[in-house]
């Protein structure tokens, strides 16, 4: 299981994959509605690969990216989409672990070092625990936090990915299914 992605499923369409695609860049340009709230998208379409956050480039934070692909197929338009966490929070994170990791061995190892050497106590090696807990901590709870926080924004962007798959909105709504 990947931590950084909330939310994996295929979505079609009965309209024709160039008819979806420019729904989507119309989404992304307009912005849509829901709940209430007016909200708008960042983002926008590379070929057969389209992307949208709720946050801006960079200083979006913590709120999620929907990913979708267009797929090949005979039949119904097909996207693969999956919402996940922006690249800037996978580079902090991947970096926070390899500090943690790496800066917490190599303490250990002078720690074992300087035991070897009758330089210290095995107490010594255990003085060095207590650092490595917190910041392993500080990770997991960060991953806890943006879990809890993006869940909300991942519905929503899923409602505005699936309302612009919809040939009408009174038509019936397009399908969603979990990709294993």
């Amino acid at each position: 299981m990947n931590p950084f992605v909330l939310a994996r499923v295929e979505m079609t369409s009965p309209r024709p994959a160039e008819q979806v695609l420019a729904s989507l860049e119309k989404l992304v340009r307009d912005g849509f509605e829901a709940a209430g709230r007016r909200f708008r998208l960042f983002g926008g379409r590379r070929g057969r690969y389209f992307s949208m956050s709720l946050g801006l480039p960079l200083v979006g934070g913590a709120a999620p990216v929907l990913r979708a692909w267009l797929q090949d197929s005979a039949g119904p338009t097909r996207f693969d989409v999956s919402v996940g966490a922006r690249l800037e929070l996978v580079v902090f994170a991947s970096f926070w672990l390899l500090l943690t990791v790496l800066g917490g061995g190599y303490q250990i190892l002078l720690q074992l070092r300087a035991v070897a050497a009758h330089q210290a106590t095995v107490g010594a090696v255990l003085e060095v625990l207590p650092g490595i807990a917190i910041l392993a901590g500080l990770l997991a709870l960060g991953f806890w936090l943006f879990r809890r926080r993006a869940l909300h924004d991942m519905r929503l962007l899923l409602i505005a990915f699936r309302q612009a798959l919809e040939a009408d909105p009174a038509a019936a709504p397009s399908t969603a299914a979990p990709i294993y």
